[in-house]
């Protein structure tokens, strides 16, 4: 006859909203690997194998098994947290320092396992040195946290001896996290690890506790079927080995350490470290801007895991002329507040401007080293070299017998656009010629970064009414409109060059004015700049 175990419900000792605030509150989907990662790997968890297993449930959706060989969970439903056992402490709050208790070595707020409560069923297995084992399963606490009209508190049923298949250790299993949805890094092996090695303790950016080891960790995705081991490290640019043709290095050796102490006693200490590369593609440094781009620009560490970047340009004094697009810096700092999703320094007005002192005499110390001199030098030379090179390419271009050429009324004014740029040039010497096919047209502003090309106004007759602070795109092809993300209802007319179907557009007045029926009804007003009637086009 099989053994019945009686289940227990374990109550948590955390009111509700702090564990809908952990859920709703973090930075990426993969936040739950970065706290599985620092909770196994800790030191006090003595475990030599740590597993990561990303899956699709046909139940329950994509899914995360986390396991390791470590000294297991006790549990002994004490309320009192300083007796709780590290199950207990699991289920709860208060399993840090913070709480006053004896936390792990990566322990944070006791905040970090709340995370696995955003899935639909929690399933936890796991066993100490001493043969105590259990089995908690948690039902569906996506839907009670986040998904009714009250939210209600997930209640972890417990198994005490419930036999497992291992000796000692622990195993997670997160069934149909974030709902089950899937993610890119999921089945996107290369994306996955950039983001391990940038924002997790598979990045460790400490050479002191490396040389201790961590425990073997093993990843298993779709597109890792057989799983692969990920080294322990962080992807530091380094000057030893080959490079690619024209690398320039340098390297912050030895790190920089900057410490600042107000009149309050209140005291930050930080680390800087890392290096820069001028062909960055060698080390997989992707630009996809100042904050998001991971590996790029600055990354804030916190005990030696990396977490999130910081602007690079907040903190870099004038006159340092390296870009966050050639960096790979880290700044290892502990004592600065960080919000509860660790995305963020807490600006409380105490420690983050001792640390925002600290962090900017880093960068200036970087400027008086030896390796920052010859590669600044280094890329001016070559930038030169490159500017002289592109320059006098395109005096040979603008030489060449082929080459077309705009005139107004006989008079030469450009040369025939071939980008969007040649054609706001043309559009503006053309406004100021007065040579526009309006009664009155004038930029008021532009903008090079975001959204419409052009702010202006304009009066298309002498009878018409004048329209003010207008919003007018500029195209060198008209149907380019279509690739550059706009929205109609903001735009009230595009200038362009030329159009590739000229014979879709609905003309409304000589060979230059159209109207254009774009995106299911939406009619623009277009002006094809090659078309206006003392405009000629040909070579000198």
């Amino acid at each position: 006859m099989a053994e019945v175990y009686e289940p227990t419900e374990h109550e948590i000792s955390i009111g509700i909203a702090i564990i809908k605030q952990v859920v709703q509150n973090r930075s990426h989907p993969l936040d739950v690997i970065r706290e599985a990662l620092s909770n196994s790997c800790a030191r006090e968890v003595s475990a030599s194998y740590f597993g990561i297993t990303i899956f699709y449930d046909g139940t329950y959706g994509w899914s995360f098994i986390f396991e390791d060989d470590g000294i297991g969970m006790n549990y002994t439903s004490a309320r009192e947290p300083e007796k709780q056992g590290r199950l207990d402490r699991f289920l709860n709050l208060a399993y840090s320092g913070v709480a006053g208790l004896k936390s792990d070595e990566f322990g944070f707020k006791g905040l970090g396992s709340k995370l696995m409560y955003l899935c639909k069923r929690l399933d936890v297995e796991t066993k100490t040195e001493n043969g105590e084992s259990y089995k908690v399963i948690v039902e569906d606490p996506i839907s009670k946290l986040l998904k009714q009209e009250k939210p209600e508190m997930p209640k972890p049923i417990l198994y005490k001896n419930f036999p497992v298949s291992f000796q000692h250790g622990t195993v997670i299993r997160v069934y149909g996290y974030d709902g089950g949805i899937k993610h890119s890094e999921y089945e996107d092996a290369e994306k996955l690890k950039r983001h391990l090695y940038f924002r997790t303790l598979i990045g460790y950016s400490r050479h002191e506790r490396l040389r201790d080891g961590f425990p073997k960790i093993i990843i298993k995705t779709p597109s890792i079927p057989d799983g692969e081991e990920l080294k322990v490290g962080f992807p530091w640019i380094k000057k030893e080995g080959d490079h690619v043709e024209g690398q320039k290095i340098g390297v912050i050796n030895p790190p920089i350490t900057v410490s600042k102490e107000d009149k309050k006693g209140n005291k930050v200490t930080m680390t800087f470290k890392g290096g820069y590369a001028l062909r960055t593609g060698e080390f997989g440094m992707s630009d996809y801007g100042i904050l998001e781009s991971k590996g790029v620009g600055l990354t804030y560490g916190w005990k030696g895991i990396p977490y999130f970047n910081l602007d690079f340009n907040h903190y870099k004094p004038q006159g340092f002329e390296l870009y966050y697009k050639f960096c790979r810096f880290v700044v290892e700092c502990d004592d600065v507040e960080t919000d509860i999703a660790r995305s963020r320094i807490v600006s409380d007005g105490i420690k983050e401007p001792l640390f925002t002192a600290a962090l900017r005499e880093a960068y200036r110390k970087v400027m008086e080293t030896e390796d920052y001199k010859e590669w600044v030098k280094y890329r001016r030379d070559l930038k030169r070299k490159d500017l002289g090179e592109t320059l006098n390419q395109r005096k040979d271009d603008l030489q060449k017998r082929e080459q077309k050429w705009v005139f107004y009324s006989k008079e030469l004014i450009h040369k025939e656009p071939n980008n969007e740029q040649d054609v706001r040039v043309l559009l503006w010497k053309l406004e100021g010629m007065k040579a526009l096919p309006f009664h009155y047209f004038r930029t008021l502003e532009h903008t090079a970064q975001k959204g419409i090309d052009v702010i202006a106004e304009y009066q298309e007759k002498d009878f018409s009414e004048k329209k003010l602070y207008q919003a007018v795109e500029v195209e060198h092809i008209l149907e380019n409109y279509a690739d550059h993300d706009h929205v109609p209802e903001q735009t009230s007319l595009i200038i362009a060059w030329d159009s590739k179907n000229r014979d879709r557009l609905t003309k409304v007045e000589g060979e230059w004015k159209y109207v254009w029926e774009y995106d299911a009804g939406n009619n623009l007003n277009v002006i094809l700049l090659k078309y206006l009637s003392n405009i000629e086009v040909k070579t000198r």
